[in-house]
């Protein structure tokens, strides 16, 4: 596969992680901080929002599954749910600014909805695409190498872009209680909203390169498989034939796990960083930015790893370093101190990279589930996998939420010793435990490098017998009419 190939495709990733990265970083706060809106309302209506919108990503697959376009079964999705995608999450960063609190929340709830439900659009058939690239399992860690690549350089966009707007549209004053530094409200919303613009133009540009990239590698769907309205509730009654599939049920249980904790690392990054290390934004930006293009660096190594030794034990390794090294660190490093911080990032950077082997794994098991069901399922399998990023999401928001309230945190203050301690705990141990139990679960994958390379040798065997059979086999005509009524 040429290389511009794998690059283009990845591309629509940087968009995709650009929305994800700003919003894991800065919806919260930005509700929380800047429209005023109270820690646990605005982590119940992002939570909310993603178990509804979770439900949506298997639905989605089987969609892009049985689509039979001239340009493909996934590709149409792409341009599609990057525009609908830009314009929601303009929405999500321009609430209207009012007293009722309750209006708020309720903006928030249906923005988020609309911003979701259009990633899955695009979302979900691009990761299944990246699967359907390539049936070689090295070129296939190849492809979702790149597309990481291009996901990293979304995160530095979604970390970087918030930050440059608001110190040079709004910056700190120190007028909060006990001189903690805050922005001017409305100033700061014009700067969010100035970062969602520029984030939003990314998202259109990414996906329009992905689909003119991918062109004539995504064949459109069989028209007997094709998708039908008519058929809509069995094939919703089918979707959790997936979890019969005991092998996926592993993998999906331990990455959930552990992107738990991915993602309230991420919701409570800044607060962490601020109101415990007491960081200005700068420095933050530069931990942020170290670890992120370290991640980058880091997913050549894990791709050369799995080409020698396979993907499940340097995929173990790569998590269960990550949670021990969370837990014994983040606890203990000094207020004011950028040192100990982007050591950690860097050390933290190269390990989340071994999550590339188990986004690769995924696509190795839809072969496994093509050789026993005979179908090609792989818009489905992902979109189990990008429900159960959701979901993960959902209970880490309403977790992160919630606890803050429950600790007494206070926004725009400085927060008392208690509250500083236990946000260090929170962002240590409470990740950490989540990174050490997904990779245990994972451990127990009831597969390896020899089961799939036997399961595609069966099934090239299997494809090659059916398109045999198919090439033989000979249609008899009926006669025309006044051929004398011989056939």
């Amino acid at each position: 596969m040429p290389i511009r190939t794998r690059v283009g495709y990845g591309t629509a990733e940087m968009g995709i992680f650009a929305v994800e990265m700003m919003v894991r970083l800065h919806l919260l706060k930005f509700y929380t901080d800047v429209v005023g809106l109270g820690p646990g309302l605005a982590a119940t209506a992002i939570a909310l929002a993603m178990f509804w919108d979770a439900f949506t990503d298997p639905v989605m697959g089987i969609i892009s599954d049985r689509t039979s376009r001239p340009s493909g079964k996934r590709r149409p999705y792409l341009l599609l749910g990057s525009f609908v995608m830009g314009l929601a999450f303009l929405a999500v960063f321009r609430p209207p600014m009012l007293d009722v609190e309750w209006v708020r929340f309720g903006f928030l709830l249906i923005s988020y909805i609309a911003l979701n439900t259009a990633m899955t659009v695009i979302a979900v058939p691009h990761t299944a695409l990246g699967g359907e690239l390539s049936f070689d399992s090295n070129v296939r860690t190849s492809v979702f190498a790149y597309r990481l690549l291009f996901g990293n350089l979304g995160l530095l966009a979604g970390t970087i872009l918030p930050t440059v707007f608001l110190d040079s549209i709004a910056p700190v004053s120190a007028t909060g209680a006990g001189g903690a530094s805050v922005r001017d409200p409305e100033l700061a919303t014009m700067a969010y909203f100035y970062a969602a613009v520029s984030v939003a133009a990314i998202i259109a540009l990414t996906g329009w390169v992905s689909y003119a990239s991918t062109a004539g590698r995504d064949r459109p769907a069989d028209k007997r498989a094709a998708f039908q309205w008519k058929d809509a509730w069995r094939e919703i009654r089918g979707l959790f034939q997936v979890l019969r599939n005991r092998i996926f049920v592993v993998l999906l249980a331990a990455y959930f796990i552990a992107y738990v904790g991915v993602s309230i690392n991420s919701s409570l990054a800044l607060y962490y960083y601020e109101y415990r290390l007491q960081l200005d934004s700068q420095a933050v930006g530069i931990i942020l930015v170290v670890f992120i293009l370290v991640w980058s660096a880091s997913l050549a190594f894990w791709t050369w790893v799995s080409g020698k030794v396979g993907k499940k034990y340097p995929g173990f390794a790569g998590v269960f370093l990550l949670g021990v090294a969370t837990c014994f660190t983040y606890p203990f490093f000094p207020a004011g101190d950028i040192r100990y911080p982007l050591i950690m990032s860097v050390l933290g950077g190269f390990l989340v990279g071994a999550i590339v082997l188990l986004d690769s794994l995924v696509a190795d098991i839809v072969d496994y589930d093509e050789l026993k069901s005979g179908e090609h399922r792989e818009g489905l399998y992902f979109g189990f996998w990008k429900m159960a990023i959701k979901a993960s999401r959902g209970i880490s928001m309403a977790l992160t939420g919630s606890l803050l309230a429950a600790i007494g945190f206070q926004a725009n203050q400085q927060q008392t010793p208690e509250v500083s301690e236990r946000i260090a705990y929170f962002f240590g141990p409470g990740v950490g435990v989540f990174f050490i139990l997904g990779a245990i679960i994972f451990l127990f994958l009831p597969f390896s490098r020899g089961i799939h390379q036997r399961v595609q040798k069966l099934l090239i065997r299997k494809r090659r017998l059916r398109n045999s059979l198919h090439s033989t086999s000979i249609e008899v005509p009926s006669t025309m009419a006044g051929a004398g009524g011989s056939k």
